[in-house]
């Protein structure tokens, strides 16, 4: 059952010297010495190669001489194959008799003893494979890259012995036999010569964590040489961004804790002096371009304490704001007169003129699922473009608004020639299938939930399907969304959604609604930061048991009618990052005409603006929202109740849905206008950061106001004639709260807890809302 041992087959150069001289015995002595001359080269044991293959391998020939070094090419050819386990060429007369053992196929290939890792993740290892030939020494490479995928994951005592299976008809099970061992966690982590700070600070800094109980979700508790290395050039950044321009991380060492059990990691440091940035200047040798424009783009300060990191996103900055000028072949260096005496550090930023350099070719990897036309689509260079950086920047921007991946990297490199240049986009692919759900609680829904089965890179291809289901004490939905996001090969999105509604709204309103309804949609760019974004929608929508106390301002609506619209929405996103940004903004404007048939008639507008902008580095960041709203009707038409504004939940933190604006007898009306201001802080809160758990403060502050005709002469319940007259006004509202974020295992989960500071005594308040699975 163990690996076959290679036979000794190949001879020495004495002995094929004799070999050789066999043919010519027992001649004179003078023809001895002459080459032989082979008659025929005869093949056996040979069963599934071909004797003509053997022979076309060899670099001897019937009818030619043979010598000792053709006859050991001639070995070393047919071992090279590696179809044969053995080989032997003897002489038969005045032929050459080559004897050949077939290496055995692989019938089939088999892990015993892994638990940890799983079948097929070791099959993407392994090289080996079934109804390819076996070799020993391709079986024992197998089993060292199966060990080292053991030692990535912290298991050093791992163990891997390769077995064979003999079979008949020369096949064979290649068994990997595995003994996982223990995980080899880190029991302590400490640092050698470090004055500037403390160990605390830079057990922060590094990826590797110590060991806790706690860690059970965590995979940075355990020894990786990798790992390890990564971490030194963590520290060296550290000290480079926090003024130490000379500091070394000398050594990194593991040993072995007591007991066998784990490893304790010391890294040896040796800080330097503490720089500060001394004089900063811009030399520009590009005509056309004025230093002063590029100051603006100077994040290192005359006096501030040095730091690599900014002097590298200072040339960033520049080369990104030459590209958007028009300067794409330009060549950015910073010039670094470090002076020990005064220990400060001046940086000369000069600006050259480059070579014209152009895109040869762009490969991507790392898209196993994800098709390779859906992410060249979204790369504003194409080969043989001229290469540009901010460009390229775009390109990695497209590729991330996808969602498709979780880390998204272009890198470049020189082609074939000085002026071509290669880009690589290496992925990460995330799952873009999800099952997701939601979950909220207030005093007048309870308990509501919501499922989501969405898949937003549909076969690859990038295309979006959404199918969802809510359902609560109040309220049942289900709807159905399709994105296709490259119509007929072009940059238009095309799609449609289908929908339909059950609603209580009888705690808040007093009435029930259902309505059904059918949208297609387009969308496409306009200019390289807008999309517009044209729809259709059309709706059966109906108001139904209403009771005989509700509101007149309900009543007036009772029935069922047909809705026909045509609108828009366009956005212009100005933001750094679709996903997570940190600076930019993004404004937004929607508006919906109804009338197109149908029984409703009116306009509505509705229009948003939101900034980001970092605080602290990229840790804390700052976010202000600001949105309006209005609903006009026309033609003799009143806008209907359902077609209002209602704020709360989501949209106004700290009030339940629809629990605030005009009001009649207890029931929420809406608004046929809003105003909306919302403000926020999201920081860390000091916990290691595999927990993925962060917190924010925010402030809500605006108010919806306004029904058509706000005064209705109606009958009571006792038959006498009544009026009921609302008006709300333009009061004000406020809330604050605030909110934490956890990226567990099973999505994102938010929790918002908000109380109103400014409300009126009729307006419903909401203390407490979480939502999971979902995009925030």
């Amino acid at each position: 059952m163990r690996i076959l041992d290679k036979s000794a087959g190949r001879l020495g150069a004495a002995s094929l010297l004799a070999l050789a001289l066999a043919w010519a015995a027992p001649a004179p002595l003078e023809a001895q010495q002459q080459t032989a001359v082979i008659g025929r080269i005869l093949v056996e044991g040979n069963q599934r190669v071909d004797a003509a293959t053997v022979r076309s391998y060899m670099r001897v020939q019937e009818g030619a001489p043979a010598d000792a070094v053709s006859i050991n090419e001639s070995l070393r050819a047919l071992y090279d194959t590696g179809l044969f386990a053995d080989v032997r060429v003897e002489p038969a007369g005045s032929d050459l008799r080559v004897v050949v053992l077939e290496n055995p196929v692989i019938n089939e290939i088999a892990f015993e003893g892994n638990r940890r890792i799983d079948d097929a993740a070791l099959a993407g290892v392994v090289q080996s494979q079934a109804r390819r030939v076996f070799t020993r020494a391709r079986a024992e490479a197998d089993a060292a890259a199966i060990l080292e995928a053991y030692r990535s994951s912290g298991r050093h005592a791992a163990k891997v012995e390769p077995k064979i299976i003999t079979l008949d008809q020369n096949r064979v099970n290649l068994v990997f036999e595995i003994v996982e061992g223990e995980r080899a966690e880190v029991r302590r982590i400490d640092f050698v010569g470090n004055q500037a700070f403390s160990s605390g600070r830079l057990r922060d800094v590094v990826s590797t964590r110590e060991s806790a109980w706690w860690r059970f979700f965590s995979t940075t508790d355990f020894y990786d040489s990798d790992r390890m290395d990564y971490d030194r050039e963590l520290l060296r950044r550290f000290y480079l961004n926090n003024g130490y321009a000379d500091v070394q991380v000398t050594a990194g060492t593991a040993e072995v804790a007591p007991g066998d059990d784990g490893f304790y990691l010391t890294y040896s440091i040796e800080e330097g002096p503490l720089y500060r940035f001394g004089a900063v200047d811009v030399e520009v040798d590009v005509e056309g371009v004025d230093p002063e424009t590029l100051r603006d783009a100077i994040l290192t300060r005359s006096g501030s304490w040095f730091s690599a990191e900014q002097v590298e996103k200072t040339v960033s900055d520049m080369t990104y704001k030459l590209g958007e000028n028009g300067y794409a072949f330009t060549r950015i260096e910073p010039r670094l007169n470090r002076d020990p005496e005064t220990l400060t550090i001046g940086v000369t930023y000069a600006v050259t003129s480059g070579p014209a350099v152009y895109v040869e070719r762009i490969d991507i990897t790392g898209n196993s699922r994800t098709l390779d036309r859906v992410v060249r689509r979204e790369f504003e260079l194409s080969e043989g473009d001229a290469f540009n950086a901010v460009q390229l920047q775009r390109s990695r921007t497209n590729i991330r608004a996808l969602g498709f991946f979780k880390t998204v990297d272009l890198t470049s490199r020189e082609g074939s020639a000085p002026d071509r240049m290669i880009v690589t986009a290496a992925l990460d692919e995330a799952s873009t299938g999800s099952l997701q759900f939601g979950l909220g609680f207030s005093s007048s829904e309870n308990v509501s939930g919501e499922v989501a089965l969405i898949e937003r890179n549909l076969l690859g291809r990038g295309q979006y399907l959404r199918l969802r289901g809510r359902l609560s004490s109040t309220r049942t939905l289900v709807d159905m969304s399709f994105t296709e996001p490259y119509f007929l090969g072009r940059d238009l999105a095309a799609g449609f959604d289908a929908y339909h509604t059950e609603v209580d709204n009888q705690s808040s309103s007093s009435y029930d609604t259902r309505n059904t309804g059918f949208r297609p949609r387009l969308s496409f760019p306009v200019g390289q930061y807008a999309t517009f974004s044209p729809r259709y929608q059309i709706s059966h929508d109906e108001l139904r048991d209403v009771p005989s106390d509700a509101s007149p301002f309900i009543q007036r609506d009772i029935g069922k009618e047909w809705t026909s619209s045509i609108g828009y929405s366009a956005s212009y996103d100005r933001r750094n990052d679709p996903i997570e940004p940190t600076r930019g903004y993004i404004l937004r404007a929607d508006q919906d005409v109804s009338g197109l048939g149908g029984d409703t008639r009116y306009v509505r507008t509705r229009v948003s603006g939101k900034a980001h902008m970092p605080i602290y580095r990229d840790s804390v960041v700052g976010s202000l929202e600001v949105e309006g709203g209005a609903i006009l009707g026309f033609g003799g038409y009143d806008v209907k109740t359902t077609d209002r504004f209602f704020l709360g939940g989501d949209s106004f933190r700290g009030f339940e849905p629809g629990g605030l604006g005009p009001r009649d007898a207890g029931d929420s009306l809406g608004g046929n206008y809003f105003a909306m201001a919302r403000a926020e802080v999201t920081f860390p809160l000091g916990l290691p950061q595999e927990y993925g758990v962060s917190g924010g403060l925010f402030a809500d502050a605006g108010t919806v106001w306004e029904v058509d005709n706000p005064t209705v002469a109606y009958t009571d319940a006792n038959g006498n004639p009544a009026v009921a007259t609302v008006d709300d006004g333009l009061k004000f509202r406020a809330s604050v709260g605030a909110s934490v974020f956890w990226s567990s295992p099973f999505g994102p989960i938010r929790l918002n807890f908000a109380t109103p500071i400014v409300k009126e005594d009729y307006d419903e308040a909401e203390y407490f809302r979480l939502t999971a699975g979902t995009r925030f």
